[in-house]
């Protein structure tokens, strides 16, 4: 008899246990909902202007650009820190040579520097700018 009783419990335990495991991983298997990104962007000031890492003197890089970053709170941060931006800029765009310049696919080297610079430049502990999209860019 107390065999019978002890196997029906085995049996029950079993059965509950496999269903607890079953919809927990149904639970944690469901998509999660989608959410909408949402965007935040960081405008240094107006148009960069500075010389082109070139044997001619003459020879500069124009260009306006706009910073996604990653919340409101991180574009109150940079705003207060303009300077350090747009310093951090002009040292990656000063590095640049005219075949960096004009190769359409080193747009987005360029954009890769400028993110990397300018977030080693702030000393933040986390990445505060995601991408950097250039509004306007000449070789003069």
């Amino acid at each position: 008899m107390k065999k019978a009783v002890l196997s029906r419990l085995t049996i029950t335990v079993s059965i509950v246990s496999v269903v607890l495991i079953a919809m927990f991983l149904i639970s944690a298997c469901e998509a999660p909902e989608q959410r909408i990104h949402e965007s935040h962007f960081f405008s240094p000031g107006g148009p960069f202007t500075t010389n082109v890492n070139d044997d001619d003197p003459r020879r500069r890089i124009r260009c306006s650009i706009v910073f996604e970053v990653v919340d409101e709170r991180a574009v109150e941060e940079l705003e207060e820190i303009t300077f350090v931006i747009r310093n951090s800029v002009l040292a990656v765009l000063g590095e640049l040579t005219i075949p960096e310049i004009t190769t359409k696919r080193n747009v987005d080297d360029i954009a890769f520097r400028l993110v990397e610079r300018i977030n080693f430049d702030i000393g933040a502990p986390y990445d505060l700018i995601l991408w950097a999209y250039f509004t306007d860019f000449a070789l003069e």
